[in-house]
């Protein structure tokens, strides 16, 4: 796990810190000639799932905007257990899931950046 990553035990009063929010993203996205190992891909998918519910926790303007809504709609249909790889799945599964998490999560994470931006700017 990286460093500064929480779990999902550990959502409730977390602050977030985009560069830990960004790294496992990376690692997820990442282009390469082959997919990594199924321990590299548990570890990151860990990672992001704890830093888009800490994202999803925040407040992004859900009320008034139409797009932050069907955001968080994708992210909990993604977050849903039963769409979640198991140990028994197909190694090509669990990648793909940890990228399409990855994916959620830097939307989550550019939403709150913008969202953040607005609020200093409006201070």
């Amino acid at each position: 796990m990286a460093a500064g990553s929480v779990t999902s035990f550990e959502v409730a009063g977390v602050s977030i810190v985009l560069e830990a929010v960004d790294e496992p993203v990376e690692t997820a996205l990442a282009i390469r000639l082959m997919m990594p190992e199924r321990p590299v891909i548990d570890a990151t998918t860990r990672d992001l799932v704890g830093h888009l519910r800490v994202l999803m926790a925040e407040e992004l303007g859900f009320d008034e905007n139409p797009a932050v809504q069907a955001l968080f709609r994708e992210g909990y249909r993604v977050l849903d257990l039963t769409r979640r790889p198991t140990e028994q799945s197909p190694h090509f599964h669990a990648y793909q899931y940890m990228r399409d998490l990855g994916s959620l999560t830097r939307r989550f994470a550019d939403v709150y950046r913008a969202t953040r931006r607005k609020d200093q700017n409006d201070g």
